[in-house]
């Protein structure tokens, strides 16, 4: 009878899909299941009689054996695989005589949960690449200056065609904004816009990415490889910025890429034929790093079929309340709270305020103005310092001024351009009511300052 449940547990335990070793108190293997062959590849010949240390040296079957204590759901790896461990002293009269592990090889799973991880980054990117800005936002690039309807212009006929467009200007003036009009406006709209910023990849990484890899490419390849942006982007536009950043070594591949239609994953064979509209963008004088060596002049000049270069702010300065007021509406729906108006004050600051950030600049400081205001009229003294100038003033200083005052230089003061204004709205205007909606702030704003004046 003894004999039988033996034989019987024997069977049970070589039926689980678990792995299961046991070894004595000198921690020898004795025992070994047929499942701990297939996880781990070594036959019960292999490794019976032999101490535990031999087959995994850094068993935790060691640990257990030393402190006659438990160890439920540890990790470990043994060869090429990932198994979870649970791990049992065995006692026989109060004396540890072995060890028993049961163990579950979990790489699969891992393998999985990667490939579920790179699936969502993929969609993500997907995601953000398909909703980017609408239409709406065109509001941003167009002005009434006469620099901004040649680059808008310039714009829609890019749109037309399938040249490579590069994109040129400072940092923060709106290159991923028009490169979203080409892009919604040409033929290819209906398909994907892949954007990737060449300067925030490692470029180690940013081959893989632009490429793809194919399984076993490099350590941690995901297994069946991975399709890159330009497999992504395939009949649609891939946006690249900050181009000049890119290493001469990948600038040779993409060069190819260009010229034929045609890519390769690192680490694959096989030749790819993708359709992609290349719109590129930078904040560098890609023609000085030419010269320099540090472009390759083929590759620049094959981006460079379309060249749109767009104007900083201090260049359009005409241009500038356009910009404030479409800055103001956006911001305000995304906060939540009612739309808020420039008091002529601070209206003046803004305008002579250079903004060497250009338009990322100027949407911050709507922001942090529309944050700071107490009310719905934003003030001089809710403007940033930057706007204003270590004299607290001095952006607004430097507009012009309807008339002079006395002893000021023929220049008024932001105290006196303001009396005076106000002066000129109270004999203009029948009522208060009147006079508040026209200078664009509430009555109780227009009380308070006509009070600081004596003008009420």
């Amino acid at each position: 009878m003894e004999s039988f449940i033996m034989r019987s547990a024997m069977q049970l335990l070589d039926s689980l899909h678990d792995g299961v070793v046991a070894v004595d108190d000198s921690g020898v293997v004795v025992y070994a299941n047929e499942a701990n062959t297939r996880i781990t590849g070594l036959t019960k010949e292999e490794i019976i009689g032999r101490h535990v240390r031999h087959i995994v040296p850094d068993s935790h079957i060691l640990e257990v054996l030393e402190t006659g204590q438990p160890l439920i759901g540890v990790r470990t790896r043994v060869f090429d695989h990932v198994v979870v461990s649970n791990i049992v002293p065995v006692f026989d009269h109060g004396r540890l005589v072995g060890v028993v592990s049961v163990f579950r090889d979990i790489t699969e799973v891992l393998a999985l949960s990667q490939e579920l991880a790179e699936a969502r980054n993929t969609i993500d990117l997907l995601k953000a690449n398909l909703s980017g800005p609408p239409l709406a936002e065109d509001g941003i690039i167009i002005g009434q200056s006469p620099v901004a309807q040649r680059m808008y212009l310039m714009a829609k006929k890019a749109a037309a065609v399938d040249s490579p467009v590069l994109i040129e200007g400072e940092s923060g003036t709106g290159k991923e904004v028009v490169a979203r009009l080409i892009h919604n406006r040409s033929q290819r709209r209906g398909q994907p816009l892949i954007a990737v910023n060449c300067a925030a990849i490692p470029a180690s990484l940013l081959e893989s990415e632009l490429f793809g890899y194919e399984e076993g490419a490099f350590t941690g390849s995901r297994r069946g490889g991975r399709p890159g942006l330009f497999e992504l982007a395939d009949g649609g536009t891939l946006f690249l910025d900050e181009i000049g950043d890119l290493e001469l070594g990948l600038q040779a591949k993409l060069l190819r890429a260009l010229q034929s239609g045609e890519i390769r994953r690192v680490g694959g064979t096989q030749v790819h034929r993708v359709n992609v509209r290349i719109i590129s963008a930078t904040n560098r004088n890609l023609a000085q790093l030419v010269r320099e060596k540090a472009f390759r002049e083929d590759l620049y000049y094959r981006l460079r079929v379309i060249h749109l270069v767009l104007p900083p702010l201090r260049e359009r300065r005409e241009d500038l309340a356009l910009f404030l007021e479409n800055a103001m509406q956006r911001i305000c729906e995304r906060l939540g709270r009612p739309r808020a108006t420039f008091t002529p004050a601070a209206l003046r600051a803004l305008l002579a305020y250079p903004f060497p950030g250009n338009i990322r600049e100027l949407e911050n400081v709507v922001e942090q103005s529309v944050v700071l205001a107490e009310g719905d009229a934003i003030d001089v003294t809710d403007l940033p310092p930057d706007v204003l100038g270590s004299g607290g003033t001095a952006g607004a200083a430097q507009a012009p001024a309807a008339a002079a005052a006395p002893g000021s230089g023929g220049f008024p003061s932001l105290a006196e351009a303001e009396r005076m204004l106000l002066e000129a709205g109270v004999r203009a205007f029948d009522s208060k009511a009147a006079l508040a909606r026209h200078l664009g702030i509430g009555r109780a704003t227009l009380y308070r300052k006509l009070a600081k004046y004596g003008l009420d």
